[in-house]
């Protein structure tokens, strides 16, 4: 009966979630799962490693994927270039189990994490003097 609440509430929090948070949120499963793949490596357990890395893969290609290009076709053009370039990354570190390449695209991660954080708490700024602007 929790873990049906639990996941109802997660489920629900999704949908109702602003993208600006959904972005973020991608972000950091994929800084935890690349986190979680290093521990594997270290660990030498190749299975735990490969699904963490698939993780990141995944969420890497959603981004990608989900890339407004007529919005900002140039901004877009260089994420989609740095997704592809984290894959191939994250494809060095599993076949050769080595952590370098994963700590280099956990390092991009959080970068982008910090960046994309800050753009979505000005966005939420203005959006409240807008809101307050409009009601005042």
């Amino acid at each position: 009966m929790y873990g049906a609440n639990v996941n109802r509430y997660k489920k629900n929090k999704v949908l109702l979630s602003d993208p600006g948070e959904i972005l973020l949120a991608l972000y950091d499963g994929a800084i935890k799962f690349c986190r979680q793949a290093r521990i594997a490596i270290e660990t030498n357990n190749p299975a735990q490693k490969g699904q963490k890395i698939g993780s990141v893969m995944a969420i890497l290609t959603e981004l990608s994927a989900t890339l407004d290009h007529d919005r900002a076709p140039e901004l877009c053009d260089n994420l989609a270039r740095l997704y592809d370039y984290l894959i191939d990354r994250l494809q060095a570190a599993s076949g050769e189990m080595d952590v370098g390449p994963l700590d280099e695209v956990t390092v991009h991660l959080e970068k982008l994490r910090e960046t994309w954080g800050e753009a979505v708490r000005i966005a939420a700024q203005e959006k409240t003097v807008d809101s307050q602007a409009s009601n005042g």
